[in-house]
């Protein structure tokens, strides 16, 4: 193709040109910005019993407000537990009562020295006993119950929400 006569010079072929009018007039302003964002207040959700993760209730980047739920822990094994607690302290009354009421019959045969001194003790003993094992099952009855109310995590501020580092149905212990 180079040796041969036949050649139209580079500037034979017609140019193909486009004419535009230009005017003057506002353009919106709509900046673009390749960056990474970090939040000023960064906020760790941690588990408060250990249990298997059930659900995570929120997508990712969602705004989500003070008190909003984010995950579900398996709530059966704490139901279990406050079931078990409130069956405890069920019967821990019921010695309790017992104790009371062998206390009041053995206080006016104290009284009338119809029994011994160390009787009444003991009765009096096991009333307070008694007592205190109320106390100490109505306190595991509301341990059982705040352990079941951690099953629900909740979000502590507003905010948008980040990725979860656990997936559902994750063992989960509380760090």
């Amino acid at each position: 193709a180079g040796c041969s006569k036949d050649q139209k010079g580079p500037g034979s072929a017609t140019p193909e040109v486009t004419v535009m009018t230009v005017q003057q007039q506002d353009v919106p302003i709509a900046p673009e910005y390749v960056a990474q964002t970090q939040s000023s207040r960064q906020v760790n959700i941690n588990a408060r019993v250990s249990g298997f993760l059930e659900k995570r209730v929120y997508t990712e980047g969602e705004i989500v407000k003070e008190g909003d739920t984010l995950f579900l822990m398996d709530r059966k094994p704490f139901q279990v537990q406050l079931d078990q607690a409130q069956a405890a302290h069920a019967k821990q009354e019921a010695a309790r009562l017992t104790a009371l009421k062998n206390l009041q019959r053995i206080r006016p045969l104290a009284a009338a020295n119809a029994v011994s001194q160390k009787d009444l003790d003991d009765a009096t003993g096991r009333f307070d006993s008694a007592s205190a094992e109320v106390e100490q099952a109505k306190a595991e009855v509301e341990q059982a119950k705040l352990n079941l109310s951690y099953t629900v995590i909740t979000s502590p501020v507003n905010g948008i929400t980040s990725a979860a580092l656990q997936q559902d149905g994750t063992y989960i212990n509380p760090q």
